[in-house]
């Protein structure tokens, strides 16, 4: 009876850590690349963007439908790269099985990628539709993509919209 209450313990200890997001150091990242990929509107208004960050650089790319619209770079911290790492620990962001959109169409995705010595160590994505969530990513990307976008004090003018 011991023994099987033991075992049960353990079980239930492995699958509650299994789960638990990023595990890995601050140093171990070096790059972290957000991608937001807008629904289908007219080109005037659709914008899809990646930001890339790292200790010293951040840069935005925006494309429409393909086109790229525009590509600036800013200057960045060590402090504001840190913060951003922080917001992935606490932000809970972890893999999670792949679910199905059920065939939804006209959402948004977004994605979120972290290197470290141009090697990919976490990856995931999730596809906002229908007031539900798809994909392979959990946790609170929202403050992570925020602070990524804050980076750059004029966002919005460099998303150049008409």
């Amino acid at each position: 009876m011991r023994k099987l209450l033991i075992i049960l313990i353990i079980s239930v200890m492995s699958f509650c850590c299994m789960n638990k997001g990023f595990s890995f150091q601050e140093s171990d990242i070096d790059e972290i690349s957000y991608s937001y990929n807008d629904s289908s509107v007219p080109p005037q208004f659709q914008r899809d963007y990646t930001i890339t960050v790292r200790a010293e650089r951040a840069q935005l790319i925006v494309t429409s439908y393909g086109s790229l619209i525009n590509d600036s770079s800013v200057a960045c911290t060590q402090q504001q790269f840190d913060e951003i790492i922080s917001l992935l620990q606490s932000g809970n962001l972890r893999n999670a099985k792949l679910s199905n959109n059920d065939g939804c169409t006209g959402g948004d995705g977004e994605s979120i990628s972290c290197y470290s010595k141009d090697s990919l160590v976490f990856s995931g994505n999730v596809y906002h539709c229908g007031g539900t969530d798809s994909g392979n990513l959990k946790g609170e990307l929202g403050k992570v993509s925020y602070a990524m976008c804050s980076l750059f004090p004029n966002f919005d003018t460099l998303l150049k919209r008409d």
